[in-house]
């Protein structure tokens, strides 16, 4: 099978041949996120007294760390039998026979999985996840690392370490050092100086693989560098989290968090009387945003955003000084592995790590000042998610393209594609001007739709109820039109059947949503008036991204609260599963109650939250991206 993308929505195939079944096609057909129902039984190598083991020390660990939070003694007798119970309902559940019917589906789809992965490791064929969507990518191993070494060789950005030195302990050594000094010289407080150094435990050097942009007509690479327990981490986090509020509240008018901002501010466009029947729209996106940043013209963007929204020299309680010292060490220790070869990144920074996005953003606002001020002359929209920018403009074609390549020949780094139009997709939004009229629906990537999570994928009852009031929520705030609203929730109606929904449990929760905001007849008549108070309910109605971003803008935090009097809740969690352990959540309220909620208790009012642990998707059951451990946590010195 070549290029197929009809019969199976979940996977994408380049210029290759896979050796698998239809069963086992339909099984990859489930998407990345698909959860393998009872993989504690038919999966997991380790025996189920083990598992047993495991999944309690973590509710002990837990437990004991919410009790002694309420001063609750965890070694007297009440706590011991709590403890005991604990252990025998999990020994209760992992034991208990699993239904036939369950059992019989969770031992073929572990075969056939596992036949894959046989499959695979002997076939000469890359797979991995589509670059921004839910699809399964199979390459001819050749051709995906013609295309890595195409992306290396245009970007100039990675130069590899042809001593085949493991670089990990000089990063290490330099984010150390660099440190102590600042400790030293009480330019960081000691909490800081906690919060920044490395966990040692968990160290090891960072990797980077490389995601397929199927929806790109070269079918060109992304690369992501996953650096989560690399030396400098901890300080790309600290930098992003002192420096990204500043930058949100700096820009939160020119900066799109979502496709349902976009839709928001063209409404108020219009509401404004600036769109006519001549207005265009123009969007750009920036190649290579994170790879094509010159690191001395980052840097020096970084030090004058520092000293313009400074206080005192300061950001927070941080030097200037401080601030820089402490982005060069994260940029100088920018190195990764790539199958059994080390690398170095010596231009940008790296996708994945949280400060490469504030400087990415930092700089890119120097450059769209002259378009950002232009925009605002003109009462125009200007606004941008990452590398993405949308505009509205009442000029013709041919002076908004002239703005644009005035605008690049600024700067060589940033190169651009336009389109410019009265109709066209942005985010995931479709925006037409019909003659001075705007109308906004849900525009739909041909790379990643039409894919929802499976019913049959082993992930807690809610999850798919969520996922069905979400779709429709979205719809509701994107589609201005009834007609199109109605167009989508038929779509979002057939694409749940094709996933395994049950016909009763779509019409329940669709009932469910049009009763909760009081719009039954949208869904019988598609009643026009009834309709508009939906979407316009819905459409500024904050997201919960966007109530994260306005607390990170306003410099709000939760503070962690330490003293029981001021807590009203608890977390548990535990592994979820189909069968028998289905019912855990029950039965451990139920021991919850017995032990602690009992008349005159401090936890008779707090409410216990049991949260879910997933098992493997199949993204990571058939994906392996990670390097061997011994390649990433070598301790080598070239001194």
């Amino acid at each position: 099978m070549r290029n197929r993308t009809d019969m199976f929505l979940c996977l994408y195939f380049a210029n290759t041949i896979i050796p698998f079944s239809n069963e086992q096609l339909m099984i990859i057909n489930k998407g990345l996120k698909f959860i393998p129902p009872c993989q504690s039984h038919f999966f997991s190598n380790k025996p189920i007294q083990k598992i047993i083991e495991r999944e309690y020390n973590r509710l002990y660990d837990e437990n004991v760390k919410n009790l002694t939070d309420y001063t609750f003694p965890t070694t007297d007798t009440r706590a011991k039998e709590y403890f005991l119970a604990i252990k025998t309902l999990l020994e209760h559940l992992y034991m208990k026979p699993i239904p036939n019917k369950i059992a019989r589906n969770a031992q073929y789809l572990s075969r056939m999985i596992k036949s894959m992965q046989r499959q695979l490791r002997k076939a000469n064929i890359a797979v991995g996840q589509t670059d921004k969507s839910k699809l399964f990518f199979f390459i001819d191993a050749q051709d995906y690392e013609e295309k890595i070494k195409n992306y290396m060789t245009k970007t100039n950005a990675y130069q590899e370490i042809t001593s085949g030195i493991c670089p990990l302990a000089d990063n290490l050594h330099l984010v150390i050092l660099l440190l102590d000094h600042l400790l030293e010289r009480k330019e960081i407080t000691y909490e800081q100086y906690k919060k920044m150094y490395p966990n040692l435990k968990t160290l090891e050097l960072a990797h980077i693989y490389f995601n397929l942009k199927v929806h790109k007509p070269d079918i060109s690479v992304r690369p992501i560098v996953a650096s989560i327990n690399a030396p400098a981490r901890l300080i790309s986090s600290f930098l992003d989290q002192i420096l990204t509020p500043i930058y949100n509240h700096v820009t939160k008018d020119i900066t799109f968090i979502n496709g349902i901002d976009v839709v928001r501010k063209l409404k108020e466009y219009q509401q404004q009387g600036y769109l006519t029947s001549t207005t265009l729209f123009v969007i750009f996106d920036v190649a290579d945003l994170y790879t094509m940043i010159p690191r001395d013209g980052a840097i020096t963007a970084l030090t004058r955003f520092c000293k313009k929204y400074s206080i005192n020299g300061k950001i927070g309680n941080v030097k200037i000084d401080t601030i820089i010292q402490l982005a060069c060490v994260v940029l100088d220790t920018n190195s990764f592995a790539y199958k059994k070869k080390y690398y170095r990144q010596i231009k940008g920074g790296a996708m994945g790590s949280p400060f490469t996005m504030a400087l990415a953003n930092i700089y890119m606002l120097e450059w769209e000042q002259k378009l950002i001020q232009h925009q605002k002359i003109h009462n125009g929209i200007y606004g941008r998610y990452i590398d993405d920018v949308f505009m509205t403009s009442n000029l013709t074609k041919e002076e908004i393209q002239k703005l644009l390549d005035e605008t690049t020949q600024t700067d060589s780094n940033i190169k651009i594609t336009t389109t410019i139009s009265q109709t066209l997709d942005y985010l995931d939004v479709t925006i037409e001007n019909n003659n001075g009229d705007l109308k906004t629906c849900i525009y739909h990537k041909s790379a990643s739709e039409p894919y929802i999570l499976p019913y049959s994928s082993d992930h807690p009852r809610h999850v798919h109820i969520n996922i069905l009031n979400n779709t429709l929520v979205r719809a509701a705030r994107m589609c201005s039109t009834v007609e199109d609203f109605d167009m989508e929730r038929l779509s979002i109606e057939m694409i749940l059947l094709v996933n395994g929904y049950p016909p009763k449990f779509i019409q329940q929760h669709m009932k469910n949503f049009f009763i909760k905001y009081n719009a039954m007849n949208v869904w019988t008549e598609l009643n026009t008036e009834s309709y508009q108070q939906l979407h316009h309910e819905l459409l500024y109605k904050p997201t919960r991204r966007e109530q994260k971003v306005q607390l990170e803008t306003n410099g709000t935090s939760l503070k962690k609260q330490t003293n029981y009097e001021h807590k009203d809740q608890i977390y548990l969690h535990y592994t979820f599963e189909t069968g028998p352990l289905t019912n855990f959540k029950k039965e451990y309220r139920q021991i919850w109650n017995k032990y602690y909620v009992y008349p005159g208790s401090r936890l008779r009012n707090t409410r216990l939250i049991l949260g879910t642990i997933l098992n493997r998707t199949l993204q990571s059951l058939l994906i392996h991206k990670k390097p061997k451990r011994d390649i990433l946590t070598k301790m080598e010195t070239t001194t």
